[in-house]
Order: structure tokens, then sequence, then C-alpha cells
């Protein structure tokens, strides 16, 4: 069966594509963007600029930009996809073209024995992606993993700075930004100083403000300000409550500030917006069915935590 390819989670605006795949069979082509391939189950045969690699169960392997390839699964098979979107990586100063790349197929183990955090990453991100609950919360922990996933994939693939590096404790990373996103999402409404994050991340003040710009990209006034405008925008949706009710409620000074990024976001008033959001079905989730295979994906997952050799993979989500 040929399966058409479509990003699962463009919902969200990631700087990554993503792409599930049961039964696959694509002839050659040829993309910009830098692809992570991980065979959850089954058996794959990727051809790429003209040599053969067979992935089976737990496999991971990387398509550089620009190179010819080809990819056929066998039935019942289940294969993710992650394509880096080339801008974002060129924002970040991350030039993977740059360095001479050997394609060759790594597998799980091996990356959780040399090198924990890409594969603590790639687990954590996933997890994340199939929540039973999209929300921009979700969606903010996702960018910042992604974020760290790619410097550390990076790191990794230039081995040498690799090292230099590798005692870097990204658990602790993770529950660090897990804890800025957790504490933000509870406490929008509320004036939350850099002094607060300080203290419940152990860290200081000046480290916590470039800790949050590294990872998410954005400092953490506009952090704090867009989790503000996306709870305001889910009300608007959900209820008859009026705009400056709302705008109070979520934290904003006043409800011009709320219509200021209105118009600023979609080009229109915030009245316009409830009118138009309620005279279509657009539920903003996934644009097709994907809740057999997510729930399979799920099944595996479950069977890769309890695999005493790949626990410690998993281990944020145990805290």
């Amino acid at each position: 069966m040929i399966q058409k390819c479509e990003d699962v989670f463009s919902f969200y605006e990631l700087p990554f594509e993503t792409y599930f795949s049961k039964c696959i069979e694509h002839d050659n082509e040829v993309h910009e963007e830098m692809e992570l391939i991980w065979l959850i189950r089954g058996q794959a045969t990727i051809v790429c600029e003209g040599k053969e690699f067979i992935l089976t169960s737990q496999n991971i392997f990387m398509i550089y930009m620009y190179r010819v390839h080809s990819i056929k699964t066998t039935e019942g098979s289940i294969m993710i996809s992650y394509r880096f979107k080339k801008e974002h990586l060129t924002k970040n100063n991350l030039f993977f073209e740059r360095i001479p790349f050997m394609q060759r197929v790594y597998t799980f183990q091996e990356l959780v024995n040399k090198y924990h955090e890409v594969p603590l990453l790639i687990a954590q991100l996933l997890k994340l992606l199939i929540s039973d609950n999209p929300s921009p919360l979700i969606r903010y922990k996702i960018i910042g993993y992604y974020n760290m996933f790619i410097y550390e994939l990076y790191n990794m693939l230039l081995k040498e700075k690799y090292l230099d590096i590798k005692k870097i404790n990204y658990d602790e990373y993770l529950i660090r930004i897990h804890s800025i996103i957790e504490y933000t999402h509870n406490h929008y409404s509320e004036k939350i100083s850099l002094e607060k994050l300080s203290e419940i991340t152990g860290i200081s003040t000046f480290r916590v403000s470039h800790f949050v710009k590294d990872v998410l990209g954005i400092s953490y006034r506009d952090f704090l300000q867009n989790s503000r405008f996306e709870n305001a925008i889910k009300r608007i949706r959900q209820t008859d409550e009026s705009i400056a009710d709302i705008a109070k409620d979520c934290g904003f000074s006043d409800q011009k500030y709320l219509n200021q990024m209105m118009k600023r976001r979609f080009d229109m008033t915030t009245l316009k917006y409830r009118m138009i959001w309620r005279s279509t079905d657009d539920s903003g989730h996934m644009t097709f069915n994907a809740s057999d295979f997510i729930e399979e994906l799920k099944i595996c997952l479950d069977r890769i935590e309890i695999d005493n050799n790949l626990q410690d993979t998993f281990g944020l989500s145990k805290n």
C-alpha cells in the first residue's frame, strides 16, 4: 500500500514536521529538510544515494538534505519520521550540511548507551506529540524539547565537540523547562517574576532568563504573553463571556492589549474572530484520522518503557 504523507501535527505550527506510517512505499524523492526516521516496529528498506539499508524494530536512520532516497516498509510496520525545517535550523546556527556525514543505521540501544540525551529527547518528544490533550501548554513543551534535541543531535554528529559537553544532565534540563511551563500554565493570570522562576528552578534570575530564551526561542515575557493570549483565545472560542472579562481573567492589563495581539496575529478584531470561529467546523486538531495508529503507537511505547535496557530513556515521566 502506498500511503500519502501528511504532517500529523501541522495544527501545532512546529519547527519540524511529523509523519506516521504503518505501511509505506515511496519511490525516489529529494527534499531540503534533514529527516530522522525511527522504526518502532517491523522492517524497512531505505535506498539512499544508491546504497541499501535495512532497518528492523528500534532502528534509527538519518537522511541528510538533498539526498535521493526511497523507502519501503513491510506490512504492519510502524515508522515515525521527523523532518527538520531548514529555516529554524539556520536561525539557530545549526548547519548540519557542513558536517561530513555517512548514512548508517543506528540502534536505539546504541544511542541509549553512547548518547543518552538523544534517545531521551526523541522519546519525550513523541510522548508529548501523542498526548491525549493537545494544548498550547503541550506545544511549548514540544518546542522546548525539540530545540534541546536538535542541539544535542548536532553535537552528537560533531563527535569531538560532543565529548566536551557529554556530562550535561538533560534530565535536569527537561525537568526545569517542564517546571517553568507548568507553573506558567497554572499562574498565567498572575504577575510572574523571574525571581519566582528562579525559586522554582533553583537557578539565578539571569540564568532563568537566558535558559528560556535558548530553549523556547523567545523571552519569558513573550512566552507569558503568548500563554495568556492562547488561553484567552480558548475562552473566546468556547464561552460567551465578554472580551473585557476574558482579558482581565487571563492577566492582560486591559482589553486593548488583547485586541492588539489579536490584530497582529489574525488581522481581525476579537469579536470577528469569535464569529468566524463559530461559523466553521474546523476544530484545529489533526487533519486526518490517526487515532487507531496512535493507539498502536502508545502500546509500542509502553513496551519500550518497561524494557530494562531502555528504561531510563523515559525517566522524566516517573518524576
